[in-house]
């Protein structure tokens, strides 16, 4: 007789038959599950400990939701399995989508171990399958992890769980979202996105996903309990009462009668109202700083070779999102004063030695083999620097740069980076490190080759100006009538510029001359890699509604090995030209996510290269809100 095991509010497990196991999931069927590697995953009791985790921590586990039920964080991961199995994924990510949350703690989100797995059993399985330890990343698959508004295994499963149970959406609406998903353009693509057939289908789900944020994820009681208990916990955990390997070995139940056990009478009170009064007021509290707010904007699948923003076919939906996220922002608190002015200026207190200030970034040396860049507030036009700086700035490059390394590195296997990580190093100050945090990247020491490997897909800005003179770009001969925007005809072209010291103007090259400075085995390569980069990343931001018209990459070479290394930021909206793929007409100029807003009006001012400027508010606004749109478009705003 077949053993029934309780995964979840919506899901059990039945083992019909030896290495057989049939999930019974209310909201996306019955799937019988026979690859041995998830059969012993499935069997581990390092995943099955998640059963006794609720998926909303402490007011989930007081029965404080909506309605009273618990989701856990098995099930939740079983469904990211079958999500991305229904769209045809590889076995492999099938597994990443299993082992998404399998470092959640009890009461989930309160505090984390991101290498909690290395205590497991995990690896070995994996070992025992031949499957990858890169499986432990789901950032390296876009079918279980991608930035939001997208859609993705993770997302999709939590916000339909928690939509359904908690009466926001049918569950045959739930029924309907399975039918309508697909991988796009297809489950093996290194570009694959989860996207929906059915316009109508993704309108409801990004409308319960809305009340369910209001209602649940971002509401401020929820919040503030949240927040009070992690505080608890990370205290009593500091000061020894808790030891720390509990909260991965207990569930939310047990935890909780051992929390009120060591709590001081403080934390003792605390504890007890939440369990008699609940969550107290909303009136007066505001959304906390750091609290996200929620929303999707489901890709809809319109043609075989296309797929678009829900917003971008339904203007009224791109009105209602950007009227919530307002409203929402509109009540949360105040950020500290510190924040709300532009970061221009780096002083490491000399926890660090400067070696180099450039006109974004300030270069400080760790050791003999790393370096810190921290990206400042700053902005430059026309090789020279504003007097005032753009408002976070600084962190909205870091974090894209960060996005595009990964990009790029699962795409190109073989690409080396000289990113490390985005962890300060211990030498900073803990005073330093909230202005520091994300806008800062330890990296390798290279040999910085003297060259700006600037890749052209579209003839605009002084390739323009140049072809409409002599019919070149960079003394390139260029097929005639070519129309301003459009793409060259046989391909993004190489056109390097000299790498200039600060103050100077960078001298645009032919090839021919990037051989001399270089000389032809680096130069060979760093023009190769420069294409293939782009024509990646190219390819990448069409799926996000992007077109990267040009952009600059700069490399450097490993002392030790020789090789050519991608460095500095790559693909930001300060080292490239992205246009709106939905307005994108050929025979004109076009609006642009980039500093291309703060050329326009220097050149309008007469203001074009002329040291001392400061921009007006407006421009300063302006010209930050074009920053975030660029980020938000091709990282999800994460």
């Amino acid at each position: 007789m077949a053993t029934t095991l309780e995964a979840g509010h919506f899901q059990t497990h039945e083992s019909p038959a030896p290495d057989t196991i049939l999930v019974r999931d209310a909201l996306y069927g019955d799937h019988t599950i026979t690859e041995p590697v998830l059969i012993d995953l499935l069997q581990s009791p390092d995943l099955r400990r998640l059963i006794g985790i609720g998926q909303h921590g402490v007011t989930g586990h007081l029965g404080l939701l909506p309605k009273p039920v618990k989701i856990t964080r098995f099930e939740h991961s079983v469904g990211a399995l079958l999500l991305v199995r229904i769209a045809g994924a590889s076995v492999e990510e099938q597994v990443t989508a299993l082992l998404h949350d399998i470092s959640h703690t009890v009461l989930s989100h309160v505090p984390g171990k991101e290498s909690f797995h290395e205590t497991t059993q995990i690896p070995a399985i994996l070992t025992k399958h031949g499957i990858p330890q890169t499986v432990l990343d789901e950032e390296q698959y876009p079918l279980v992890e991608m930035g939001a508004p997208h859609l993705c295994a993770d997302r999709l499963d939590y916000s339909l769980r928690d939509a359904v149970a908690f009466g926001m959406f049918a569950l045959d609406d739930s029924h309907r979202v399975v039918a309508a998903l697909k991988a796009f353009p297809d489950a093996s693509s290194p570009h694959r996105m989860l996207v929906l057939n059915d316009q109508q289908v993704a309108l409801r789900l990004a409308r319960a996903y809305l009340t369910t944020d209001r209602e649940v994820w971002s509401n401020p009681t929820h919040v503030e309990m949240y927040r009070k208990t992690g505080q608890l916990i990370g205290d009593l955990v500091r000061g020894g009462q808790i030891q720390e390997a509990v909260l991965w070995s207990m569930s939310d139940e047990d935890f909780w009668e051992l929390l009120k056990d060591v709590a001081d009478p403080d934390g003792a009170e605390t504890l007890e109202k939440f369990e008699t009064e609940g969550l107290g007021e909303a009136h007066g509290l505001r959304l906390h700083k750091h609290a996200k707010v929620r929303t999707i904007d489901p890709d809809i699948a319109v043609a075989e070779t296309e797929a678009v923003a829900l917003s971008v076919v339904d203007p009224d939906w791109a009105v209602e999102r950007q009227e919530y996220i307002r409203g929402r922002e509109a009540t949360r608190e105040s950020l500290p004063s510190t924040m709300t002015e532009a970061f221009t200026q780096t002083d490491l207190q000399g926890a660090l030695p400067l070696i180099a200030r450039g006109k974004v970034r300030d270069l400080y040396e760790i050791d003999d083999k790393t370096l810190l860049f921290v990206a400042t507030d700053r902005i430059s036009a026309y090789d020279v620097i504003m007097e005032n700086g753009i408002l976070n700035k600084g962190i909205l490059l870091t974090l894209c740069t960060q996005k595009w390394f990964s990009i790029l590195t699962s795409a190109l296997p073989s690409l080396r980076t000289h990113f490390l990580t985005l962890d300060l190093p211990p030498q900073i100050p803990e005073s330093l490190r909230p202005v520091l945090q994300n806008r800062s990247m330890q990296v390798r020491k290279l040999r910085i080759l003297p060259i700006e490997a600037i890749v052209r897909g579209y003839i605009t800005g002084s390739a323009w100006k140049e072809y409409q003179t002599s019919g070149t770009v960079h003394g390139i001969p260029v097929k005639e009538g070519l129309r301003e925007s459009e793409a060259f005809p046989d391909g993004p072209i190489y056109t390097p510029s000299t790498k200039a010291e600060q103050g100077e103007h960078d001298e645009n090259i032919h090839p021919d001359k990037a051989v001399e400075i270089l000389g032809g085995k680096y130069a060979a390569t760093v023009a190769a890699l420069a294409i293939q980069l782009y024509k990646v990343a190219h390819e990448y931001a069409l799926t996000r509604g992007v077109i990267i018209a040009d952009t600059k990459f700069e490399f450097g070479v490993d002392e030790e090995t020789g090789e050519v290394v991608l460095a500095d930021e790559v693909l930001t909206p300060d080292s490239s030209r992205f246009w709106p793929k939905d307005t994108y007409e050929i025979g004109r100029g076009q609006a642009s996510f980039d500093k291309q807003f703060l050329r326009d009006w220097l050149v309008k001012e007469g203001l074009k290269g002329k040291e001392g400027v400061r921009m007006t508010e407006e421009i300063a606004q302006k010209t930050a809100e074009k920053y975030k749109e660029a980020w938000e478009k091709i990282t999800g705003g994460n």
